[in-house]
């Protein structure tokens, strides 16, 4: 191709480049061909520097073309290195923007999960609160309750006891006055019995002839239920310092066994009875 082109560029040089008004210039046979040589062989070195121009400046724009190749390759290169960095920046960009995005959720999540638990522990606080408020107020009450309850028992108690007392010392005084009159009617009764076994006695009593009216004696009788003397149950326990006298009463008692006393309870007082006598009663 390159052979094909450069016999192409001679022609038209020679064709183009000739100057045909030489030819029509008379000239003699041998200058004629002295010239033509000289002619050809410098349109030769021309075509030759042409085409070795031809060919530098071929040579210098497939330089070029390959310069500019180079060039655009190499800026395509820059350019997809330049699209990689921005493609990567863009998605470190958004992954940045992604990992501020979940840690934003993160944190408004953690935030709303503070706030909630918050919430519940107000809403705990409050509810212990008003659970220990009840609570309190409950005891309060049932405290108050108690101690209401409580004091009315001890009023109940007090009132009862006071009852019972006024009870007890209302049947004590029943009892007391019971008894006195017991006692005075058993006093009177063993007053009635005494006077009755001393006139007995008496009645089987033989004064010595010379026992005088100062004389005086205490005689002391055992006596069983129905009168009758325990044996050897006289003695005197006060002597009127007459033997006779005082034998003469120990015998009367003995004659005037079994004695009339009384029976049940009001026996006991004459189990031992002690009796005073003297000539002049």
């Amino acid at each position: 191709m390159l052979a094909v082109l450069l016999h192409v560029l001679i022609v038209v040089f020679l064709v183009f480049g000739f100057d045909w008004s030489k030819i029509h210039k008379p000239a003699t046979p041998n200058a004629n061909v002295v010239q033509a040589h000289t002619v050809d062989a410098k349109q030769l070195d021309q075509a030759k520097e042409k085409e070795r121009a031809i060919e530098r400046e071929k040579q210098r724009k497939e330089a070029l073309k390959r310069k500019q190749a180079e060039e655009k390759k190499r800026q395509q290169l820059e350019q997809k290195r330049i699209a990689k960095q921005k493609a990567e920046r863009q998605k470190q960009e958004a992954e940045r923007k992604r990992q501020a995005q979940l840690k934003k959720e993160r944190e408004a999540k953690e935030a709303k999960r503070k706030a909630e638990e918050k919430r519940l522990a107000v809403v705990e606080a409050k509810r212990k609160a008003e659970a220990k408020r009840k609570a309190e107020a409950e005891a309060k009450r049932k405290a108050e309750l108690e101690k209401k309850r409580k004091a009315e028992l001890e009023a109940r108690r007090k009132a009862e006891a006071k009852r019972k007392a006024e009870a007890a010392a209302q049947a004590e005084r029943e009892r007391a006055l019971q008894e006195q009159l017991a006692a005075e009617q058993n006093s009177r009764e063993i007053d009635r019995y005494v006077a009755v076994i001393k006139q007995q006695i008496e009645r089987n009593w033989l004064k010595p002839g010379q026992a005088g009216k100062e004389l005086s004696c205490i005689v002391q009788v055992r006596l069983i239920p129905g009168g009758d003397v325990v044996p050897g149950g006289v003695s005197i326990v006060s002597s009127s310092g007459n033997p006779a006298f005082d034998r003469s009463v120990e015998t009367a008692v003995y004659k005037a066994a079994p004695l009339q006393v009384p029976s049940g309870p009001l026996f006991e007082s004459f189990r031992t009875l002690r009796l005073k006598f003297k000539p002049s009663s």
